[in-house]
């Protein structure tokens, strides 16, 4: 069955150039992609899960074997055009029912992702990435009470990811560190 796209991912095909001019580009300038991705083993397999137009992915250009996953086939295109000479592949998918086998990859990340899903739809993730690979590695908004949660609740966005949701998923949470800009928490879990 095909992966099916929420309003939240026509609303950010939409506004994609102001979201990643401002916000991903921000996350370049201010290291807070390659704050996550030094968790990363050089050669390692690695997904990430709603990779969007490839910023986070350009962090691991010759430095690991890279698949970017994302409903959007506009930001696909994006991506690989960016990251064409990195040999980055990208897959048309969604997060809960992952196009791959069990094992496939050392690594799985998400980043500004889970805010999009319920609860239902952050465990049943949470699930198939521990499915598919040994290490979960997120960037997420993490506090409530900040500007940009507050943000996504007013443009629809679902609950934020907590450590309920990875545990409940059946993961243990090995680092959940405020990094003390964008309401952002980055974490392991295993």
């Amino acid at each position: 069955m095909p992966a099916k796209a929420k309003i939240i991912t026509k609303v950010l095909e939409m506004i994609y150039p102001l979201h990643d001019s401002v916000v991903a580009i921000e996350f370049q300038k201010r290291g807070l992609y390659l704050d996550l991705l030094k968790k990363v083993r050089k050669g390692a397999n690695v997904l990430e899960i709603g990779c969007g137009t490839g910023r986070l992915l350009e962090g691991l250009c010759g430095k690991a074997r890279a698949v970017g996953l994302d409903i959007s086939l506009k930001f696909l295109k994006i991506a690989k055009e960016r990251l064409d000479k990195c040999g980055i592949d990208f897959v048309y998918g969604t997060a809960t029912n992952l196009p791959f086998r069990s094992g496939t990859f050392e690594y799985a990340i998400t980043y500004t992702m889970m805010h999009h899903l319920t609860d239902k739809e952050k465990v049943q993730t949470i699930k198939e990435i521990k499915r598919v690979s040994k290490t979960y590695l997120f960037g997420e908004v993490g506090k409530r009470l900040c500007w940009s949660a507050i943000l996504l609740k007013i443009i629809g966005s679902k609950s934020l990811l907590t450590k309920r949701h990875i545990e409940e998923a059946g993961m243990r949470v090995l680092e959940w560190k405020d990094v003390d800009q964008f309401c952002l928490v980055h974490g392991m879990a295993r």
